[in-house]
């Protein structure tokens, strides 16, 4: 993970995962016949708009549990609630509680009621009548409160939508929604990041708690993750720039190697990056020496015209511009020989650089 989410605390669509919670938290200690009352007079008037999808799975739930013994249904709600504290998860501390597409019974119950909350209630008209909204909305403020964000914060490739774009990023769940569902309407589990990262040849559904290294995975809203550095070495040199092959190392300087390799592995980083810079580093390098060998800057040394071209790159870096450019193409000009020779004298017919 290249950079943290500042979280929108502010947020009224929060209050839908609020409500969930708080519903099964009354309901933990009753045994009586069910009452509109265990909803709260927030959470009915939504969900008497849901009959069908929520307020009779709701009951449906209650009524499957209300006989149990009060260790199963502690058992039960205390699932719900710690398959919900993300950070602490992702610390390895615990493993939520998984519902796949195949279950039956109660299990069933719970995971088409958790999933219709995200997929027809969070965005849907009950909810945003009542409160005068919908996750555009969301999606816009979290925009402007993380406004230094704009390449996604997973990879550092993909640029990001903002509030100020047409069309806005799809919010994905950290934890998958399909197999972990108790967490789909919480929005510390729901981030928006690019349509990469979020595409079925990537992350798509897959279970990020089982391919956690040691348990750890990178938490989006961790305001004490210091960043990632990232350094590109040449291993086998090609004349062609997309046959070059890359070591790429990864570190941080709070020691988070576990989360490093969990993330490497969820989101393909490795390949892709492989991938991103073999297809751009010609034009990197022909930016580069066309930046060298301008006549309007011959008045200066070749020494400080590298010099002026390292902090152009270091700015762009530092402003959040581009993650991947400086250390790929610090890697190619160390420690290529054939295809900086090769480009050079393709493209300029120019002696290769000291």
């Amino acid at each position: 993970m290249i950079r943290s989410y500042k979280y929108l605390d502010s947020a009224v669509q929060l209050r839908l995962h609020e409500f969930i919670i708080a519903y099964f938290n009354r309901i933990e200690f009753e045994t009586a016949i069910f009452d509109d009352s265990f909803f709260g007079a927030d959470f009915l008037e939504i969900a008497d708009r849901h009959p069908q999808i929520l307020k009779q799975q709701c009951i449906a739930v209650y009524n499957h549990i209300k006989d149990w013994n009060q260790v199963d249904k502690t058992n039960l709600c205390s699932q719900i609630r710690d398959s919900n504290d993300i950070a602490n998860i992702c610390q390895g501390n615990f493993a939520p509680s998984i519902i796949d597409r195949h279950a039956t019974g109660l299990n069933k119950l719970l995971r088409d009621l958790f999933l219709d909350l995200y997929n027809q209630v969070l965005d849907g008209d009950g909810f945003n009548e009542k409160y005068t909204t919908n996750l555009r909305t969301h999606f816009n403020d979290f925009s402007r409160l993380n406004s230094d964000i704009t390449l996604c914060p997973i990879c550092g490739i993909g640029e990001l939508k903002k509030h100020t774009d047409l069309a806005r990023d799809q919010y994905d769940h950290y934890l998958p929604k399909s197999i972990y569902p108790f967490s789909s309407v919480n929005f510390k589990n729901l981030v928006p990041i690019c349509i990469d990262c979020n595409s079925t040849q990537v992350k798509g559904s897959k279970d990020v708690v089982a391919l956690a290294f040691n348990h750890r995975l990178f938490y989006l809203y961790d305001t004490n993750h210091h960043g990632i550095s990232v350094s590109f070495n040449i291993t086998v040199d090609s004349i062609n720039t997309e046959n070059i092959q890359w070591q790429i190392t990864f570190t941080n300087p709070d020691g988070k190697n576990d989360e490093i390799e969990s993330w490497k592995t969820i989101y393909n980083i490795e390949g892709r990056y492989k991938g991103f810079v073999n297809g751009r580093i010609e034009k990197w390098f022909r930016h580069y020496w066309t930046y060298l060998t301008d006549s309007d800057l011959a008045k200066y040394s070749e020494v400080d015209r590298k010099l002026f071209y390292n902090k152009w790159m270091e700015k762009d870096e530092e402003c959040h511009l581009n993650f991947i450019r400086k250390p790929a193409l610090t890697g190619f000009l160390n420690d290529s020989v054939l295809s900086q020779a090769s480009l050079q004298a393709r493209q300029y017919s120019i002696p290769p650089i000291a």
